[in-house]
This record gives C-alpha cells, sequence and structure tokens, in this order.
C-alpha cells in the first residue's frame, strides 16, 4: 500500500510537471496564431482534468497535505497564462481552483463514506 505521504509527493510533481510542460510548449513551440486553440486546450480542458483527477486521488487516499493542493494548483493555473500572455487574468485562477476543490470534496466524501 502507497503511503499517504508518497501520494501527495507524486500528485503534486505531476501536476507541477503537467503545468510546466504547457509553459513550455506555450512560451516555446507556440505558432503566431495558434494562441487560441492553445488556451482552450490547456486551459479549460487539460489543467482542469488534471487538478480535479489529482484532488480526487489526494481526497480518496486521505493524503499528507491534501487540504493545500487547492492552493497550489490555484497558483500554478494563475501564474502560466500571467507569464505566457503577458497579464493577470483572475480568471485564469478558477481553471484549476474551483476543478481541485469539486474533485478534493468528492475524493474526501468517498474517503469519509469507507
Amino acid at each position: 500500500m502507497v503511503s499517504a505521504k508518497k501520494v501527495s509527493i507524486i500528485c503534486y510533481c505531476a501536476t507541477f510537471l503537467i503545468f510546466l510542460v504547457i509553459f513550455l510548449w506555450g512560451s516555446l513551440g507556440l505558432l503566431p496564431g495558434d494562441e487560441l486553440g492553445f488556451s482552450i486546450l490547456n486551459f479549460y480542458l487539460i489543467m482542469p482534468f488534471v487538478s480535479f483527477a489529482a484532488a480526487l486521488l489526494l481526497g480518496i487516499k486521505n493524503a499528507y497535505m491534501k487540504w493545500v493542493y487547492p492552493v497550489f494548483s490555484g497558483i500554478l493555473g494563475f501564474i502560466i497564462p500571467s507569464l505566457l500572455f503577458g497579464g493577470a487574468d483572475w480568471i485564469a485562477l478558477l481553471f484549476s481552483f474551483i476543478p481541485s476543490v469539486i474533485g478534493l470534496g468528492i475524493g474526501a466524501l468517498v474517503w469519509k463514506l469507507r
């Protein structure tokens, strides 16, 4: 059985690495004119899915520091679009924060019902 700390480390590191790949793809590999497709794919699909899935796993396993994860993913979800597109947009905070809160809530509920 995997310990609670290992699950936390895996989820936090996986989220960071996926968000880092999104940032590097956006800053190094984005062609002019591809901004809309890049934004829709990454900020509306990949980032919320990764945040939700990792938070759900953290909640189900009752992992170490699970309640910090929404803040962690929300900060990353805010910083990446701000760095890529040159302006702070508070809506970007919702791309990762809200799905991670929902996933963590569902995971905690599942853990509690077991």
